[in-house]
């Protein structure tokens, strides 16, 4: 079952715990959701008015209008309303000649309108004349029940363009600074770092690094945890993956609603056109399967329940041992569960003008494994596990262009497809380091 979005969030110390990805993804929802619908019923609305097709024909019968010319045969005040509150309708019986039949109708605008008293009701059709010729407008389909001698501009048309625009600027707007704020790139952070340590101030204010390539631990250690000595942090996914899958399903979901609304406008005109029919099925099928599978990314995300991973002790060193302690809350049935330790190499350099960035993952080693367990609310599985560093490996290590990580990765496979990665950094220090301290 789907968990609520977190308005607030709770902080440990200087950082935030999981429900920063929490509150991220559930922005992303709700901003998404709201350009969604504005995509959508923009194109269909726009591709309505456009084809001259239901339900913009429906709504405005004007925007299906064509001119033609009206004789004024008689003109005439009706009575309507009751005793109690008379009103009066002007009205004029107005004659168009078609080549193929000719059409009488009652009529001045498709808007009744109606005055409080019979001389007010006069005054407004005074300008008309018994047997003089007047511009007409009518509905091609059906002129007899559309004439009108006044075409009243489509106002409500324009409101209805200007609220699902706003919802499309409202919502990309949101959803780009959630998606900046969420993946800031490699380049990025690292230009902020190197513009950060040129401060005077700031430079000052910072102590002197024994150990200057080797990232500093200060936010691994400054949560305790429950069971054990700390409390790591979880990294943050740039989700990349879900901003993919969110462009595909907007790009293709605003295509095939103009098939689509194309196609059903053809069909209720009883003129289906079949080729335009067989393109708009799969098109429109896939746009489901793509927003089905943007709804399903976001949902393994919220579905889940946090994780939490203590470790005894901080920094850690090759061929030592440590205990980890797993937490995971939520409701569901775990297929599996893994805890991995990962070393990544990374490294940023040039090719010809561009900035690139790449990333090899150099060692992975399964920590624990636990499978076929469920989890309920308020009882949250928990396990205690042996955490061994590989004798002789590399130190973590920092620089302006090149970096080592390490990380323990919790891999959840879980019911109704469900499958989450999440990842708890952590620092190697070389071993020869342990005995100087």
């Amino acid at each position: 079952m789907p968990r609520w979005f977190r308005i607030w969030e709770k902080k440990r110390g200087s950082r935030r715990t999981v429900s920063r990805v929490v509150a991220t993804v559930g922005e992303t929802f709700f901003f998404s959701a709201l350009f969604f619908f504005g995509v959508i019923f923009t194109a269909m609305a726009g591709a309505s008015t456009w084809l001259e097709t239901w339900p913009i024909r429906a709504m405005f019968p004007e925007v299906a209008y064509v001119k033609g010319e009206g004789i004024v045969q008689e003109i005439r005040v009706v009575e309507v309303g009751n005793e109690g509150y008379p009103r009066y309708r002007p009205e004029a019986l107005v004659l168009i000649e078609l080549p193929e039949r000719r059409c009488l109708r009652w009529t001045l605008r498709r808007n009744e309108i109606t005055f409080a008293t019979a001389e007010e009701a006069w005054q407004r059709i005074e300008g008309y004349y018994p047997g003089w010729i007047y511009p007409a407008w009518y509905d091609p389909e059906s002129p007899a029940q559309s004439i009108v001698l006044e075409r009243t501009p489509a106002y409500g048309l324009w409101v209805i363009f200007l609220v699902l625009i706003s919802f499309i600027v409202i919502g990309g707007i949101g959803l780009i600074y959630t998606l900046l704020l969420m993946g800031t790139s490699v380049e990025r952070r690292a230009a902020m770092a190197k513009k950060a340590k040129t401060l005077k101030l700031l430079r000052e204010a910072m102590p002197a690094a024994t150990y200057p390539s080797i990232p500093n631990d200060a936010n691994l250690t400054n949560s305790p945890g429950v069971r054990l000595a700390f409390r790591l942090p979880i990294e943050v996914s740039p989700g990349w993956w879900l901003l993919a899958t969110l462009i595909f399903s907007l790009l293709w979901s605003g295509m095939a609603a103009v098939f689509f609304i194309a196609a059903l406008g053809k069909h209720l005109a009883g003129k289906p056109d079949w080729l335009l029919s067989i393109v708009a099925l799969p098109t429109t099928a896939i746009a489901l399967a793509a927003i089905y599978q943007f709804l399903r990314e976001v949902t393994n995300h919220t579905r889940v329940g946090p994780t939490g991973l203590e470790i005894s002790n901080h920094p850690l060193y090759p061929g030592k041992e440590y205990r980890v302690f797993v937490t995971q809350a939520g409701k569901m049935k775990v297929k599996h569960l893994r805890i991995t330790l990962i070393c990544e190499e990374a490294a940023t350099f040039l090719q010809g003008t561009d900035v690139r960035s790449e990333t090899k993952r150099v060692a992975e080693e399964e920590v624990a494994h636990a499978q076929g367990f469920e989890i309920k609310p308020g009882m949250p599985f928990e396990a205690d596990y042996q955490l061994k560093i590989p004798e002789g490996s590399m130190h973590s290590f920092k620089s302006d262009h090149n970096a080592i990580h390490w990380k323990l990765v919790v891999q959840i496979n879980a019911d109704h497809s469900t499958r989450i990665s999440r990842s708890f950094p952590i620092v190697v220090y070389p071993a020869e380091v342990e005995s100087i301290r």
